[in-house]
């Protein structure tokens, strides 16, 4: 059984409530005080992360480099990272930014509590508030010569962007860096949601004194029409606003009886706070409830699945490539009751077989030739209290199939090598892009396990099938931080890139975006004349019917096309001139 706080040596009996909890959850995890392994992520892993959190470029950057005349006063650094622990920037004091070198606290190293045992940024996380851990504090005895203060950066919609954290030297720890580190984040979760508004969205600001209105420390809620879709932290704090609420809660729930107009007056709340307050109207906006929240089949799909999902019952969610399974499943994990849990990811695909039943049930120490002498917990029992994802699930092979059937029926696992067993408690998401009823009937998928898993199944459509692709790619353009750099995509362009058919989904209509925005300088609008050649929709040339009508399956898509065809894309050019 793993060491209990009240076993742990008398020199941490002082440490605060949380941070005990922190240090027991260190000891799980299998770590112990003097490890030295510093987790990080290779140059291309980090690009992708970076890529993926575009908003710490826009939002996050240009408020730390205005900061550096600060941190230079005292050797201290602000790091931010991502929602898992990856430090994606560091900035600040130079001397000192040569010293966290030796603390790994640069750019691709991982720092979430499963990595590194108590930690500001880790513990911030699992707490999801801010957190200050003080020299020996420091689960890990090599970062023992930190002072670290930290909190979570939050999205308008209620989840958990990222950790900011304001780091100097044990021995010379800034007092006002809690102080520091909010204020930041206020200036970051304030643009954020300021920047959130669409063509028919409206901006409520608000605050008890009319002097704070306009500044950072406003409470900030975003509207389609009447309908509430998100909100900055100090808004959400102050309405005791969840992520579930956005995108249900009504107008007329907060402030009964409030007109859309825009300029300045006083509110008062359904129990009778009085707040100064502004509408910011957009400039093009829906008149009438009918014309707004028309019925998303997939969003009701939605749904019913965060119900399950809480509910505890063994969710499949199936799709495409690059369809955004694994998107989807944290987005349910982080607005489930399982939130205060870790959400576990493995892909069933990518690891070797022999590895697989090692990384999900774990090993106690000398399990195998090439095993961890301390062992290792696994990721059923990482993901206790939380969300385990099994990606992939449909590459899983059979053998483990079994193993696996046991622990879900069970609810313990018995790592590698050992007799004793685990309880373990955790929502079970899987994700496959393959027919897991062609693979039961292909004999390499067990029957009662493929039951077990899909008690509920969603289905992601591809792409190509989505309606409203439009709005869609205008959405994941701004998201990408578009506003700040004044880039509009022309008519034509979202037009033509609704028209593809976008073999590898979501995750391609993103990666070229990417390199629209990447190519263009601040203030274009992208042209169709900007579109690589490939994504231009052309018209038909002349050929054989095959040819033909392969090209108009593939809408204009000569590399589609050729494959469809099964031969080399300029064998189709040769065909096509003859």
């Amino acid at each position: 059984m793993p060491t209990r706080v009240d076993a742990l040596p008398t020199t941490r009996s002082g440490l605060p409530c949380q941070l005990q909890d922190s240090w027991q959850r260190s000891l799980n995890y299998g770590l112990t005080r003097d490890d030295d392994a510093q987790p990080w992520v290779a140059n291309a892993m980090l690009k992708d992360a970076r890529a993926e959190n575009g908003w710490v470029k826009h939002l996050v950057a240009p408020l730390l480099t205005r900061l550096r005349p600060e941190l230079n006063k005292h050797p201290s650094i602000m790091v931010m990272s991502d929602a898992s622990g990856l430090v994606l920037e560091t900035h600040g004091n130079s001397d000192f930014l040569h010293k966290a070198q030796r603390y790994a606290l640069s750019p691709g190293n991982l720092w979430g509590e499963h990595a590194r045992g108590t930690n500001a940024i880790g513990t911030a996380l699992a707490l999801q508030q801010h957190c200050e851990v003080a020299g020996g504090e420091h689960y890990l005895s090599r970062n023992a010569g930190l002072f670290c203060s930290a909190a979570p950066v939050f999205r308008p919609d209620g989840q958990v962007a990222g950790v900011l954290d304001l780091s100097t030297p044990a021995l010379a720890p800034r007092h006002d860096a809690a102080t520091l580190i909010r204020r930041t984040i206020c200036q970051i979760e304030h643009a954020w949601a300021t920047s959130a508004l669409g063509a028919n969205r409206w901006l409520l600001s608000l605050h008890h004194d009319e002097k704070i209105l306009g500044t950072a420390q406003e409470l900030l809620l975003i509207f389609d029409d009447r309908t509430l879709l998100g909100a900055n932290k100090l808004a959400m704090d102050a309405f005791a606003l969840t992520s579930g609420h956005f995108g249900a809660l009504e107008l007329d729930a907060l402030f009964p009886g409030l007109e859309l107009r825009a300029g300045e007056t006083v509110l008062e709340t359904g129990n009778h706070q009085r707040f100064y307050a502004r509408q910011t109207l957009p400039a093009r906006r829906f008149s009438g409830r009918s014309n707004v929240q028309q019925t998303d089949h997939h969003g009701i799909e939605k749904e019913k699945a965060l119900r399950i999902v809480n509910a505890g019952i063994a969710l499949c969610i199936t799709g495409e490539t690059g369809c955004g399974k694994e998107y989807l499943a944290r987005e349910l994990y982080s607005r489930s009751q399982w939130h205060t849990g870790n959400f576990v990811a493995i892909n069933c695909a990518a690891l070797p077989e022999h590895l697989i039943e090692s990384e999900l049930f774990g090993y106690v120490p000398g399990a195998f030739t090439g095993a961890s002498p301390k062992g290792y917990i696994g990721k059923c029992r990482e993901a206790d209290g939380g969300v385990l994802f099994l990606d992939e699930i449909g590459d899983m092979p059979l053998a483990l199939q079994t193993r696996l059937l046991r622990v879900l029926q069970e609810k313990k696992v018995t790592p590698l090598g050992a007799n004793t067993s685990w309880d373990v408690h955790f929502a079970l998401i899987c994700a496959t892009h393959q027919d897991l009823a062609a693979r039961v009937q292909a004999g390499t998928f067990r029957e009662d396990l493929l039951y077990r898993i899909q008690e509920f199944h969603l289905r992601i459509p591809p792409l190509r099938e989505w309606q409203h692709k439009e709005g869609f790619i205008q959405k994941l353009w701004h998201e990408l931080g578009a506003a700040s750099r004044g880039l509009t995509l022309s008519n034509e362009v979202v037009s033509t890139l609704a028209h593809r058919p976008w073999p590898g989904n979501v995750r391609q209509l993103l990666s070229q975006l990417r390199v629209l925005m990447a190519l263009a300088e601040d203030g274009d609008q992208i042209k169709l004349a900007d579109l690589p050649g490939e994504i231009r929709v052309a018209p038909a040339p002349q050929g054989s019917s095959d040819e033909q009508s392969a090209i108009a399956q593939a809408q204009g898509n000569m590399s589609l096309a050729a494959k469809k065809l099964g031969i080399a894309r300029s064998t189709l050019y040769r065909r096509l001139a003859k």
